[in-house]
């Protein structure tokens, strides 16, 4: 923006979605937006202020706190330690300056008049594939935003096998993965099979986020020894109801918990099996 480049703090978790009805839905950090767009070929223009999206009805395990959007509280306090007096009654913008500033300055990215979708070439590797593109949005003024998709349009349409869970800074692959499978639905849950047994869960998605509820088991099936413990941990790890950060794409996903250090977070990784 205007020359820079712009770095949000580590909270900050802008996203933004193209819904079905039309509008455009988003976050510009840790404040989230809802407003009526218009979307050509190759232009994106946001209109008018809408009513918000009603958050998720449940809500996941509390995460850690250095990671997720602070709350108002918080921020008061963020801006107390920074100026050393009493912010009480200070407004919203004065709250966080940090956070504050750069969500200021991704409002007015979106803002600055009509945006042109245009794409960001990757650089290729040696020996690797084609390194294909992402996406770009960028205004009248020159700003440019490069996006990365976290959920690909084929995503409820694709089986996925567990491969791997990650423990703080170590990996370990799920032995019994080709008997795992995934499917998420557009109603809200997630069917498959965990190794031994078929199960259910709700999942919730919230713009980049996602989090499980009400994991259980459909079938009561003995299977072998590794398969049985396979899927006892993978319960444990639903059954935990974390925030998770997720990237869905046509060969995989990936879901990391939310906490400020890789180091203490936990994740499970997917490999695409089918998709129409």
């Amino acid at each position: 923006m205007d020359g820079q480049q712009v770095q949000g703090p580590e909270q900050a978790s802008p996203w933004l979605e193209f819904r079905d009805d039309g509008s455009v839905a988003g976050d510009y950090g840790c404040t989230p937006f809802h407003r009526t767009a218009e979307l050509k070929a190759t232009t994106l223009t946001l209109g008018e202020d809408l009513p918000a999206l009603p958050s998720p009805s449940e809500t996941p395990a509390p995460p850690d706190a250095m990671a997720s959007c602070p709350t108002p509280e918080a921020q008061v306090g963020d801006a107390a330690g920074a100026t050393g007096g009493d912010v009480q009654g200070a407004n919203p913008e004065s709250r966080n300056p940090r956070l504050a500033d750069f969500e200021a300055k991704v409002k007015k990215f979106f803002h600055r008049g009509a945006l042109t979708i245009t794409e960001h070439k990757l650089a290729r590797q040696p020996g690797g594939p084609p390194p294909g593109s992402l996406p770009q949005l960028r205004n009248e003024h020159g700003d440019v935003a490069t996006l990365t998709v976290v959920r690909s349009p084929s995503f409820f349409d694709t089986e996925f096998q567990l491969a791997e869970r990650s423990v703080y800074d170590s990996r370990d692959s799920v032995k019994s993965a080709k008997d795992t499978s995934f499917v998420f639905h557009r109603d809200g849950t997630v069917t498959g099979k965990l190794g031994c047994n078929d199960f259910t869960a709700k999942v919730f998605f919230e713009g980049s986020h996602l989090f499980f509820r009400d994991t259980r088991l459909t079938t009561h099936r003995t299977c072998a020894a590794q398969n049985m413990s396979d899927e006892a941990a993978i319960v444990r790890a639903l059954d935990r109801s974390l925030y998770y950060s997720y990237r869905g794409t046509r060969s995989g996903l990936s879901l990391s918990d939310d906490q400020s250090s890789m180091e203490r977070s936990t994740g499970l990784d997917f490999d695409a099996v089918t998709g129409t």
